[in-house]
């Protein structure tokens, strides 16, 4: 029982820590110096986890699906200038191919 406790006392810390970031600082803008760069986190997210599933550790080549799901993220988010559109367009064709092709 006392692991529980702990592991829910962890879990209400962690979620009060990163609440209160949004709670206290929701309401206000960035500086300039600080929001230019945050621009940048999500395309450097997307070319870390691309980059990772191409060249991981083992020497895999990527399979048809990946390649189709790079491209088609690729293109939508070229398209809408929008890096959520990527994974809303990468990930169907991802997972319809990896079914399809078993």
């Amino acid at each position: 029982m006392s692991t529980w406790l702990v592991l829910l006392g962890v879990a209400a810390g962690t979620y009060a820590m990163r609440a209160s970031m949004f709670v206290l600082l929701g309401d206000r803008s960035l500086p300039a110096w600080t929001a230019r760069p945050m621009a940048l986190v999500a395309p450097a997210a997307v070319a870390a986890l691309v980059t990772s599933m191409l060249f991981a550790a083992g020497g895999g080549r990527a399979t048809l699906p990946e390649l189709a799901a790079i491209s088609t993220g690729f293109v939508a988010a070229r398209r809408s200038g929008n890096v959520m559109h990527a994974f809303c367009a990468g990930m169907p064709v991802y997972w319809l191919l990896t079914a399809a092709l078993g």
